[in-house]
């Protein structure tokens, strides 16, 4: 019973922690307890059909008791009432979820959908994603990289230690020269600062700055852990679960939302490893294969964001299996779009985890090259070196294995892969090969101290993090675009 946890764990998510200020929200939680009672009660009816399932350590979802008080003696066969039972259920289910469906919904950039919340914010919306036009011209604008692309770094003057005010106002004054570094190498990294190994004094640096705080991309799916979420500092992936991850480059976007700028920071080392990586878009761009791009770019990109464990119902007999399939992929729909502001796709799959049936989620198409929003130079963009799982899987045989078998029920939902957009199928793994060599030779190593912090255009250049061993506390501040009119000439 425990993928069938994972999925409710997400629809009860969904629930309770993610839209209490949306009205008539509060009527999800009898339709999720329904649905969820529903299909552990048919589950458990049709033990006799099913093989025993693998003891996996997946997370506690607090639908737990109600699988713990189904774990009496089942009977040996299901009847068809107790399937018509299940259906009426789940029906009652989803129409309790498709009822708040009453929000208004607006189009977003390339067509993607956004919905209205009633919201009081402490934060600015996460900006849509700007893709501009589909203008760049492969043939033209490949050429060699330039010299410059490379963080560039600033240390602390010796002269402003101990002194937090002073160090508050070296960024204002010298924010043109920030910006002028920022636009031409994409990130700068700043070391020695004091002011930045406080959580709450760290948030001055952006302000110095005039940097326009935002929320995380991932906040409708409440997936990022916060250090101080209303002052917008996210944690950067520290989790003990995830220190086999290999977190591959990618810029930061979540469905059709994408900040401009961030700044990470270092609050703790770890022990061992945990370095962060940069890549800049531009010379990834001037360096992948010409053809493929021309390919690439032109049928587009789509990549799986999640997949929901569905095995049990291959054990169902047939007759319940054609009664109970259509109404988990509708219930699922319908949660994803409680959920999260943005279109998904679902797709009946087999998962390459266990082999098993699995809903998978996939986003809209996008483009992986985009012309930056204020230089106008195209760059390679998006999560292809990241959500590819071919690369994942290949990296385990450098850093061991990402232990999926041993982390939360989360870690095994949100799984990805990248598909091409106009047929769905996988990039190839010639095509993913290439791609992480040429990764591999862009990627600048960035070993951070508490303290240090690295300010990046999130349009320019690409990040991840190498996997680490101890205790690592490094967060995250996601920003609007900077204002580059301010950078110096």
């Amino acid at each position: 019973l425990k993928p069938l946890c994972w999925t409710t764990c997400f629809l009860e998510r969904a629930v309770a922690m993610e839209r209490p200020q949306v009205r008539g929200s509060h009527a999800t939680t009898g339709a999720a307890a329904a649905l969820t009672a529903g299909l552990l009660r048919y589950s458990v009816q049709s033990s006799s059909f099913t093989q025993p399932a693998p003891v996996l350590k997946a997370a506690a979802p607090s639908s737990r008791p109600l699988a713990a008080r189904s774990t009496g003696p089942a009977p040996s066969v299901a009847t068809g009432r107790d399937a018509a039972a299940c259906a009426a259920v789940g029906a009652g289910a989803l129409a309790g979820l498709i009822s708040l469906q009453g929000s208004a919904r607006k189009s977003g950039p390339r067509g993607l959908r956004t919905t209205t919340r009633i919201v009081t914010r402490s934060l600015a919306e996460c900006p849509y994603t700007v893709y501009g036009s589909k203008d760049v011209d492969i043939e033209a604008e490949h050429q060699p990289a330039k010299d410059y692309f490379a963080p560039t770094e600033v240390k602390m003057p010796s002269e402003l230690a101990g002194d937090v005010e002073g160090q508050r106002k070296y960024f204002a004054e010298n924010l043109p020269k920030i910006y002028q570094d920022l636009k031409k190498h994409g990130a700068v990294i700043f070391r020695g600062f004091e002011i930045s190994r406080d959580e709450k004094m760290f948030q001055d640096v952006g302000r110095a700055l005039e940097l326009e705080a935002c929320e995380d991309p991932l906040h409708s799916v409440a997936a990022r852990d916060a250090v101080n979420k209303e002052a917008g500092v996210y944690e950067a992936v520290n989790k003990p679960s995830r220190r086999k991850f290999y977190v591959g480059m990618h810029n930061e976007m979540v469905g059709n939302r994408a900040p401009g700028a961030a700044i990470f920071v270092c609050f703790k080392a770890a022990e061992e490893g945990g370095e962060f990586l940069l890549a800049d878009g531009r010379k990834m761009f001037s360096e992948l294969d010409k053809d493929w791009l021309r390919e690439v770019y032109n049928r587009e990109i789509q990549y799986s964001t999640a997949e929901f464990p569905m095995g049990f119902l291959e054990g169902l007999p047939d007759f319940a299996q054609s009664a109970v399939e259509p109404l988990a992929y509708g219930v699922m729909q319908q949660a994803l779009k409680m959920k999260v502001d943005f279109d998904t796709q679902l797709s009946w799959e087999k998962s390459t985890y266990d082999g098993s049936k699995i809903l998978q989620v996939r986003a809209m198409p996008q483009l992986p090259i985009v012309r930056h929003p204020a230089t106008g130079e195209p760059v390679w963009w998006g999560s292809m070196h990241s959500h590819a799982e071919y690369l994942r899987h290949k990296r385990e045989s450098t850093f061991g294995e990402e232990g999926f078998a041993e982390t939360t029920g989360a870690s095994r939902i949100n799984k990805t892969d990248t598909y091409y957009a106009d047929n769905g199928t996988r990039v190839e793994d010639d095509r993913l090969e290439h791609l992480d060599e040429v990764t591999k030779k862009s990627v600048v190593t960035v070993k951070m101290e508490p303290g240090d912090m690295v300010l990046l255009d999130n349009y320019m250049v690409m990040h991840g993090r190498c996997p680490f061993e101890g205790t690592r506390k490094h967060a995250v501040t996601w920003y609007k675009s900077p204002d580059y009119s301010k950078a110096a000439a």
